[in-house]
């Protein structure tokens, strides 16, 4: 499952790092599947977040629900919020979309969840998806093809700041599960990689269950959590996760809209994740990304 919050404020929209050409730096290929074996049947995500208005008069952010790049496409609904949110004026998903007014000079908390659904507003359960993605490679790699398993996908949490930089985010957590099922029920069992669907750029590892196999240097600013995993046909497994943004929990963002550092990871980092009472428990099931919304950053490699 490579991608819900951004728009005007916070649209929360899973763009997806689909490869399927070149990098330039590692000559590594990405080839187009066709369908995959291992589907998500269940995602939710709890989402906290601290913003300031650095404006002198009020100023608003609100979650829309976008997930794109899934095959079915998913749709998210939005199940709490705290404090209440109220609905927005403009809105992106169908259903309206909902936000926070914040006074001039004001940090305001937020937390929220959503839960993702099928196209036809169901469960996920009846019509899985996953993450796919953009593009392909003629195979002409015959007879051996790299299998780089299910893919993530990355979101720049303070992209608030991009789209108001009157709008401070000072501090981004997602507390994410997720269950896996291979549908595949008549064949043999399957194996392979799958990563975390919604990984923060810039951000920390700070909780996995089970334990990440490793962490993913494919982009060297994302701890992409990744699992080795076998599934029997029909077989279900329960993954979950937490990220924060920034890194140190007791730092600032600068109030402007950045592009991420291209500072590196050590490979020591690969095995560091461990599960403590302070890192955030088990919760339902994944969901929450931010999509590009009309940007020259630079995105070459990670959204395509």
């Amino acid at each position: 499952m490579k991608k819900a919050i951004l728009a005007l404020a916070f649209l929360f929209t899973f763009s997806i790092f689909l490869g399927a050409s070149w990098a330039a730096t590692d000559q590594q290929a990405w080839v187009q599947e066709t369908d995959s074996s291992l589907k998500f049947t269940y995602i939710e995500a709890i989402i906290h977040v601290k913003i300031k208005n650095n404006n002198d008069h009020v100023e608003y952010f609100k979650i829309s629900q976008q997930y794109y790049q899934t095959t079915p496409p998913i749709n998210w609904t939005l199940k709490w919020t705290s404090p209440a949110a109220v609905k927005m004026a403009k809105y992106i998903n169908t259903d309206g979309d909902y936000g926070w007014p914040i006074q001039a000079g004001q940090t305001k908390e937020v937390s929220f969840k959503v839960v993702a659904q099928s196209p036809s507003g169901g469960s996920l359960a009846i019509e899985p998806a996953y993450i796919v993605r953009n593009g392909s490679i003629p195979n002409q790699f015959w007879p051996l093809l790299n299998e780089p398993g299910l893919t993530a996908t990355w979101f720049f949490p303070n992209e608030i700041e991009y789209l108001n930089p009157n709008l401070d985010l000072q501090l981004w957590r997602g507390k994410i599960c997720f269950w896996i099922e291979n549908v595949d029920t008549t064949g043999p069992r399957v194996q392979g990689i799958v990563r975390a669907p919604i990984v923060p750029i810039d951000s920390k590892l700070v909780y996995s269950n089970p334990k990440v196999t490793y962490l993913d240097d494919e982009l060297p600013w994302a701890d992409t959590a990744a699992w080795d995993v076998t599934l029997y046909p029909g077989q279900q497994k329960h993954y979950s996760y937490t990220y924060q943004w920034p890194e140190n929990a007791t730092s600032s963002s600068t109030g402007k809209y950045k592009s991420p550092s291209v500072s590196t990871k050590s490979n020591a980092q690969n095995t560091t994740t461990v599960p403590t009472a302070g890192t955030g428990v088990p919760y339902a099931l994944f969901a929450v990304g931010a999509i590009i919304v009309g940007s020259g950053v630079a995105y070459a490699k990670l959204f395509r």
